[in-house]
């Protein structure tokens, strides 16, 4: 791949996944002007998350399938899916519609995951996790600019402004992707057959199973970070809600700084050392956090795990496309992402019992006993991986 080419990728996997991620950290901001303004209630206020998770565990595998055969129209169709929902959250007066215009943004990020990872690990045999790193900096740049520009048009005019704004900008990614994915991306080369239990047999190899393992035992513990420390900042720190917000919004900027580390590190070191090494030092950050008794010590210590969350991204992504074949690729990718979402739901769940018991400080020796298995899993990765190259 010439390096002109190479750039033109690169900066599609990027700018691809900050579209599709501006609308992700939207919902939780506006449910109370949802409440205040349309009169839904709270429960209708968690259904709204809720019932676009289920269906996303519903159709990962079909989707991954489907991606694995027309990545590009897979791709063109997540973006097309999107701005439907863009348009509809917008207009919306009712729950219905505000619950469709969300279901149709969970679904179009659920079809542009697969295909777009598949993507990023066939842009080169020798910089995998550079091309992850790369495709997950717009994650994080996207995670940050919607909820920021969303506030700008709170102040000075109304939160629907800003859905219009991503609307005009995902429709020109709707047409970007189709000119340029129908001439660069192309399926796999085998007979169609929508037969999801043959492809997850194929996946199912010993490698991939515990990369999947440390995978779901990862999100569990970025899940609890990310819903917990907030608290931890207002309840423990006694830190405004505005403060608190504006930290939880800011912070993963410094992913874009672990993702493109975490990326490059993970071609020049080895994926398995690299992610040894983040593991390693997210346990020791963690250990300091509850130790950090001044906001811009606490602060920095935030935006540095926050930073090392990003970094194992690509790292995690690059093991998976270790242990998958091109053929079934996006589909490993789906099954992944199934038991992630399941597993991290019920792992957040399951520690909101235990902090009303203990308190919030609790989050952070549990996510270090979370990483032992991990790093555990990881070493065994990397003997396993020098035995069966001998």
């Amino acid at each position: 791949m010439s390096k002109e080419k190479g750039r033109t990728y690169l900066a599609y996997l990027a700018s691809s996944h900050f579209v599709i991620h501006v609308y992700t950290f939207l919902l939780p901001v506006l449910l109370l002007p949802f409440q205040d303004e349309l009169g839904i209630s709270l429960v209708q206020l968690s259904l709204l998350s809720s019932i676009p998770k289920l269906l996303n565990v519903l159709i990962y595998i079909p989707a991954g399938v489907i991606s694995d055969r027309y990545p590009s129209q897979t791709l063109t169709a997540s973006f097309a899916v999107t701005v439907i929902g863009s348009l509809l959250i917008p207009i919306s007066n009712d729950f219905m519609s505000l619950l469709l215009g969300f279901t149709m943004i969970s679904i179009g990020s659920t079809l542009y995951h697969p295909p777009s990872l598949k993507m990023a690990s066939e842009y080169s045999a020798t910089k995998v996790t550079t091309a992850m790193g790369i495709h997950n900096m717009g994650s994080s740049l996207g995670f940050a600019a919607g909820p920021l520009l969303l506030s700008i048009f709170m102040d000075r005019s109304s939160w629907r402004h800003s859905y219009y704004v991503w609307t005009v900008l995902t429709v020109l990614m709707t047409f970007v992707t189709y000119r340029y994915t129908r001439g660069t991306l192309k399926g796999a080369e085998t007979s169609w057959s929508f037969n999801v239990f043959s492809g997850i047999r194929n996946i199912l190899s010993k490698g991939f199973l515990t990369v999947v393992a440390i995978s779901t035992l990862v999100e569990a513990i970025f899940s609890i970070l990310v819903t917990f420390v907030p608290a931890y900042f207002t309840i423990e720190m006694g830190l405004s809600y505005s403060l608190t917000s504006f930290i939880s919004g800011i912070m993963p900027l410094t992913g874009l700084a672990g993702s493109f580390l975490g990326g490059y590190s993970g071609d020049r070191f080895g994926v398995y050392k690299t992610g040894i090494f983040t593991m390693a030092a997210l346990a020791v950050l963690l250990a300091l956090f509850p130790k950090m008794n001044t906001l811009v010590l606490a602060a920095g210590v935030y935006g540095l795990y926050r930073c090392l969350q990003a970094a194992f991204m690509p790292i995690l992504n690059g093991m998976i496309t270790g242990h998958s074949s091109r053929e079934n690729r996006s589909l490993a990718f789906s099954f992944n992402f199934v038991l992630v979402n399941l597993l991290g739901s019920i792992s957040t769940t399951g520690i909101s019992y235990v902090i009303e018991n203990r308190g919030t400080p609790v989050i952070f020796p549990i996510s270090i006993v979370l990483i032992l298995p991990v790093i555990g899993l990881l070493l065994w990765l990397q003997r396993h991986s020098r035995l069966t190259n001998r």
